[in-house]
């Protein structure tokens, strides 16, 4: 329930604000978290997002009704 910006600039939990409202992010991929540990290493081969290659996403928002 936060944004980017928020966990980003959040030093503990406790400095989060109170939810209100809810944030949806759509991407078309995301690529992997790193390699084999958290030293550097680069994500794993079939783990990555190519900008040579095209991209296309599409997507529909309807409202949900109970």
């Amino acid at each position: 329930p936060y944004s980017a910006y928020e966990l980003e600039n959040a030093m503990h939990l406790d400095e989060l604000p109170s939810v209100r409202y809810t944030w949806v992010r759509i991407a078309a991929k995301q690529m992997g978290v790193g390699g084999d540990d958290s030293w550097g290493a680069p994500v794993h081969e079939e783990y990555r997002i190519h900008a040579d290659q095209p991209m296309k996403l599409e997507f529909i928002i309807t409202p949900f009704e109970a």
